[in-house]
């Protein structure tokens, strides 16, 4: 199951609307596992990432990286189904004046 950590900033600041986005994720995917911690707990975790402030959220597992599936989300293709298409081959370069001394 995937935690996030909702860390406060060491001085409480915006703590109530911290709260309040746990609540509501909570309430919107009971499959994420979702706490907050107080400033006063939120101290050891952040000295852990090498953080000095806060507020910060920690998702473990982290998520892939932009433009890549995790393996559980790569899903295969159903039974039956077409191959995929490849990408369309990119267009041959026009020709032209090549640049060179003068322009």
């Amino acid at each position: 199951m995937t935690e996030i950590v909702f860390l406060s900033s060491l001085q409480g600041y915006q703590t109530s609307r911290e709260k309040a986005i746990v609540e509501r994720l909570k309430a919107d995917r009971p499959d994420l596992a979702v706490r907050f911690l107080s400033p006063e707990e939120s101290v050891p975790v952040l000295t852990q990432f090498t953080r000095t402030f806060g507020p910060a959220v920690v998702i473990d597992p982290p998520p892939p990286p932009p433009g890549r599936a995790a393996p559980a989300q790569a899903a295969p293709a159903p039974a039956g189904a077409p191959p995929a298409k490849p990408a369309a081959p990119a267009p041959p370069a026009t020709p032209g004046k090549a640049a060179g001394p003068g322009g």
